[in-house]
């Protein structure tokens, strides 16, 4: 090192990465790669320092690189790129996500290996030799322009990762998964259900079930206790406990069997029904609605878009979901699945079979039903066979269509590129739901 107090610095981002390194082996271990690599990082740093032939052997090597400035600086590139890519990769820092022990033992280990490349056996008149020949190379231009086109990479995707973690309509991006694991897997109960835990059974206690797919889990909304399912719970007071039975990709076919296997048996059911649950009778037919947006095929290609937030935004959400032609043909495949008599027949079968479960059970049955946010006309073909069902059976049916006719769009989804119900729609949603519940309490109230 030019000076004591760098060989210092150097020193300490050595004990610091092997701190956070103890501290992430006394909380969860670690596996033996990581315990060589750290003890590695030690004995580097002290034969560095204290061992002459080790010194010499370094700065002879460090001024052989440095001869070359135009490689030397493009040796930083790759190990910047390579050091902040992997970080991103195997740790995928977003907000909401605090970094962990291991993540800041990987930090100081890399800043300890960049102040090896940037200072270790550097002087002036090395500076002044390279600034020279840079100056006369053509290649600094390109290695200025590459520099810049990294930087800017790597400030939008710090952005994106700060500021956009937000959900898609289709759970495709990189900022989707990580939405689910900041707020929504993140608010699971023991039951593996994004909501609280459920009340211990008491005398007088009505358990509501909630049951469907992301727009009954609140796909989009970060705060739990904004989905309607929440609000309907604290607007009913102590004499129910609303319990949340719903995932993101649920469809008819699934409801019913984790619905039998609930272990606290509601004395209601809310069924929030939305158009993609025949998706199940759809998956890779020619309707699958899914078909109208393209995967990147190529191995190393998708790695990229998948791992990277910057990639992603621009190939996802600005080249897909911006589509009109791809959002109609989707929006078009699953509303036609309705028209299809075989299709049809089964989920009306399915929707049936709800019907009889529940009232096997002499359970009260609610079903809410949600158009496609953006297409709430031409979703009113389906809506109105799927009512029918409902009806012929004499269950009280919530249509949001016309409750959300109402509103402004951009009010109603969570946001461009996701047409799932936003914080104003799961409150108009519980404002529509909450007489007909309880009407259903009153009656069990009568019956008891």
């Amino acid at each position: 090192m030019p000076s004591r107090f760098l060989a210092i610095i150097w020193g300490l981002l050595a004990a610091l990465a092997v701190f956070f390194g103890i501290r992430t082996f006394l909380d969860f271990e670690l596996n033996p790669p990581v315990i060589a690599a750290l003890v590695a990082l030690v004995l580097a740093t002290l034969a560095a320092i204290f061992v002459p032939a080790v010194r010499r052997l370094l700065r002879q090597l460090l001024e052989r690189l440095r001869a070359a400035p135009a490689l030397y600086w493009l040796v930083l590139l790759v190990y910047l790129v390579l050091w902040i890519s992997r970080w991103l990769v195997l740790y995928q820092p977003t907000a909401g996500w605090w970094i962990s022990s291991i993540e800041f033992a990987y930090f100081f280990t890399g800043l300890w290996g960049l102040l090896f490349l940037l200072a270790y056996g550097f002087s002036s008149t090395q500076a002044r030799t390279m600034a020279q020949k840079l100056g006369k190379s053509r290649l600094t231009g390109l290695l200025i322009t590459l520099t810049t086109i990294l930087v800017i990479f790597f400030l939008t995707e710090a952005y994106l990762r700060i500021f956009y973690i937000t959900t898609d309509g289709y759970g495709f991006t990189a900022m989707n998964y990580h939405w689910y694991k900041n707020y929504g897997w993140a608010q699971d109960n023991s039951l593996g259900y994004r909501d609280n835990e459920p009340r211990p059974d008491a005398p007088g206690l009505i358990r509501i079930a909630v049951v469907g797919d992301s727009f009954a889990m609140g796909h989009g909304i970060n705060n739990l206790d904004d989905t309607f399912a929440q609000i309907l719970e604290r607007r009913l007071g102590d004499c129910c406990d609303v319990n949340l039975l719903a995932e993101s990709g649920w469809d008819t076919d699934l409801e019913l069997p984790y619905l039998e296997q609930y272990p606290y048996p509601p004395n209601i059911v809310i069924l929030s029904y939305y158009l993609n649950d025949i998706d199940y009778l759809l998956t890779d037919t020619a309707q699958d609605p899914n078909a109208n947006f393209a995967f990147v095929k190529d191995p190393s290609l998708s790695w990229f878009v998948l791992n990277f937030f910057v990639p992603n935004y621009l190939y996802y959400n600005l080249l897909q979901f911006t589509s009109q032609t791809r959002a109609q043909a989707f929006v078009g495949d699953l509303a036609s699945a309705y028209d299809n008599e075989q299709d049809w027949d089964e989920q009306r079968f399915r929707l049936n079979q709800i019907v009889d479960w529940t009232q096997a059970r002499d359970m009260q049955l609610i079903v809410i039903v949600w158009p496609h946010i953006t297409a709430i006309d031409y979703s009113q073909s389906a809506i109105t066979k799927v009512q029918e069902v409902f009806e012929a059976r004499a269950v009280p049916v919530v249509d949001m269509s016309g409750i959300l006719r109402e509103y402004p769009l951009n009010q109603l989804v969570v946001n461009r590129f996701d047409a799932h119900p936003s914080v104003l729609s799961h409150r108009l949603a519980a404002d529509a739901l909450e007489p007909t519940v309880r009407e259903a309490l009153s009656h069990i109230e009568q019956a008891g």
